[in-house]
């Protein structure tokens, strides 16, 4: 089997509600979905995140090239020659991003090919269901109307909920989280995500002033090239701190654990490198007893990758879901994963169990 094309599928939704964090807002979602295309009928898809233009651009531009008459069942020699195959390096970016969603499309091709889903290729079921955690409820003005969509979130049978903060200073957003924890009560697990939105003096105040809250977790408190200000930071606090959608490969991880800077790890597969990159990752991580919560903020054709891997790979943990509608998520789901009781729960699909219909290309391709 050979390659013969590479695609990138620009898509793009408009919001159907707020979506601010502590570094700005966004009136749309936008995603790069990579299609790798092969020479005996069989396609496969994967997702490159980060700038969706940016991906793009590399993937069309010059990685599309390279991999075209190569045999996508060659996991491994696609990865040596997309990620370790240059004189100069590299290590980060969106060049990463840009492998990572052509080697997860070739998982897809392999899985289609033998006529299994991709957790089976992965060593099979470590489980039968994942527990969810919707990551949707974003700062507003009003924290009622945020405690509002948390509450419709909860009785939806989701049990961790995550909020966005950090658009005001710690001492002005501990209303806001007084307000969700009384009206979640105590059964409900309370995330808290920074964006990367503190400086370090800031975080910690955050730290001390919200932790009589009970937060399951605080994620990404400061900028992520500041690991050791995060050390610094989980150090001084008993709350969790969750980082690494923003770091690549499995030697950035490495470095996050011999600083001491996570409790939780969140290797993103469309950005770290692809699922045996991910796969490797949460290998090293179990050596550091670090549990692993991949990040999974995109389509639907990275909710299926993650869903795989997580299904597959014990130490992994509470996989994120969106429930704002605000993505291309479940139209790509011909069997919808299902979400019952707060748990999600797998089809037996060959691949990763996604297509990119028409329908998706009329309604949100830029470039179809």
């Amino acid at each position: 089997m050979k390659i013969t094309d590479v695609k990138v599928h620009l898509l793009r939704k408009k919001l159907s509600s707020t979506m601010r964090i502590s570094r700005g807002g966004f009136t749309f979602r936008e995603h790069a979905v990579i299609e790798v295309v092969t020479d005996a009928g069989i396609f496969g898809l994967g997702e490159g995140v980060g700038d969706p233009r940016m991906v793009k651009a590399i993937v069309e531009g010059v990685m599309g090239e390279e991999v075209k008459g190569l045999d996508p069942l060659n996991i491994e020699g696609i990865r040596k020659k997309l990620l370790d195959g240059k004189v100069y390096f590299e290590r980060k970016g969106s060049v990463i991003c840009a492998a990572s969603g052509i080697e997860t499309a070739c998982w897809d091709i392999l899985g289609k090919d033998l006529k299994v889903p991709v957790y089976q290729l992965l060593g099979g079921l470590a489980r039968d269901k994942v527990e969810v955690y919707a990551s949707d409820v974003y700062w507003e003005e009003d924290p009622r109307r945020m405690a509002a969509n948390a509450e419709r979130i909860a009785k939806l049978g989701i049990r961790t909920i995550k909020v966005h903060l950090g658009c005001e200073p710690p001492e002005k957003e501990v209303d806001r989280i007084r307000i969700l924890r009384e009206v979640l009560g105590p059964d409900v697990s309370l995330m808290v995500d920074l964006n990367a939105g503190y400086d370090g003096p800031s975080a910690l105040r955050a730290a001390r002033l919200w932790e009589p809250y009970n937060i399951y977790w605080l994620e990404e408190p400061v900028h992520p090239g500041l690991a050791n200000v995060q050390a610094s930071l989980r150090r001084q606090t008993g709350i969790p701190i969750a980082s690494g959608e923003n770091e690549f490969r499995l030697e950035g991880f490495k470095h996050l654990f011999d600083q001491g800077a996570v409790d939780i790890a969140m290797p993103d597969i469309g950005r770290v490198g692809g699922i045996q990159e991910a796969r490797d990752i949460c290998s090293l991580a179990n050596a550091f007893g670090v549990p692993v919560s991949p990040h999974n903020f995109s389509s639907g054709v990275l909710l299926a990758a993650t869903a795989h891997l997580m299904f597959a790979v014990p130490n992994t943990q509470l996989l994120e879901i969106d429930m704002s509608d605000n993505a291309v998520y479940h139209d790509f789901f011909p069997e919808p994963i299902q979400i019952k009781d707060g748990f999600a729960f797998l089809s037996d699909r060959p691949g990763l169990g996604v297509e990119l219909g028409q329908e998706i290309l009329d309604s949100y391709c830029e470039n179809s």
